[in-house]
């Protein structure tokens, strides 16, 4: 069986963000010839150019412009059995990314989801405090905010709450939180993954996400990492996930026939230090689509 290359699609916008400076992230990591394994192939880099003459709507239209056009790659890539991989970009891109998965896979079953971040990105227009899109994501995805961002390709939320998980949250606000808590989401609070270990939450993360599913997929906001080892993103939060954990985590799940495709966003190459950031990106991907042969 020929092996599939990952197709990388990268979303580069911030218009979601406070800090428009992610827009930039997936055209630095593709110039500085990162994420550039044998097998890693750069697809499509999807921004605003596309959108010249739309730039005068709203943000949450450009945004739902930008996703479409996201949504429409990875509903492709499925169809062709592709791997993918997003990169942002700011964390609406996951409205994008998993629109299109969704869409591929509806009439089969449910799509799992883990979500690691350290805020729960499930704030709805009447909850928001910023105002900033990026807040607002996952709500989306389960069927909350504007009608722009909930109904991208179809109708239909693309996530059910007993599907998707968080892991790594440590900075939330009350009607977020009470959305997700009313869902009944399954949220792995910073404070339970230093009490019980990652690759522990990571196991039941992964047995929520692949009950009752056809696939699943990872999302994973740079900010869930501690900034120390993270700090090219717009919204750091101290005491965060250990890279290193977090890399042996996804590798238990490489090759996993169930593992449609993943996102990696908020990278502000402005807020990096020596690069760490952009190589821990690569390392992520590494361990999440490339296997590794003992020695």
């Amino acid at each position: 069986m020929e092996k599939k290359s990952l197709q990388i699609l990268g979303a580069a916008w911030g218009d979601g963000a406070g800090d428009h400076g992610c827009a930039a992230g997936p055209y630095s990591l593709q110039q500085s010839l990162l994420i550039s394994q044998p097998s890693f192939h750069w697809r499509t880099i999807i921004d605003k150019l596309s959108l010249s003459h739309k730039l005068d709507k709203d943000v949450n239209s450009r945004i739902a412009a930008l996703c479409q056009q996201l949504a429409q790659q990875t509903e492709q890539l499925y169809r062709e059995h592709q791997p993918f991989l997003t990169i942002g970009g700011d964390h609406t891109c996951a409205i994008g990314t998993w629109s299109g998965v969704f869409a591929a896979i509806e009439k089969q079953g449910p799509l799992g989801l883990i979500w690691f971040d350290a805020h729960m990105d499930s704030h709805t227009p009447q909850t928001t405090v910023s105002g900033n899109l990026h807040g607002m994501p996952l709500a989306c995805l389960l069927g909350y905010g504007n009608e722009a961002l909930t109904h991208l390709m179809t109708p239909t939320p693309k996530l059910q709450p007993h599907h998707v998980c968080l892991i790594g949250v440590r900075s939330f606000e009350a009607g977020e939180a009470a959305l997700l808590q009313s869902l009944n989401v399954r949220i792995f609070f910073m404070e339970e993954v230093e009490e019980r270990g990652l690759a522990a939450v990571f196991q039941e993360a992964h047995q929520i996400v692949t009950h009752g599913t056809q696939n699943y997929g990872i999302s994973i906001d740079l900010d869930a990492i501690d900034p120390l080892e993270a700090p090219g993103v717009g919204s750091p939060e101290p005491h965060g996930l250990n890279s290193e954990d977090l890399i042996e985590t996804l590798q238990t799940i490489c090759g996993d026939p169930r593992l449609i495709g993943a996102e990696i966003a908020e990278f502000n190459p402005e807020h990096d230090i020596d690069h760490r950031t952009a190589l821990l990106i690569e390392k992520l991907a590494t361990a999440l689509f490339i296997q590794h042969t003992p020695l």
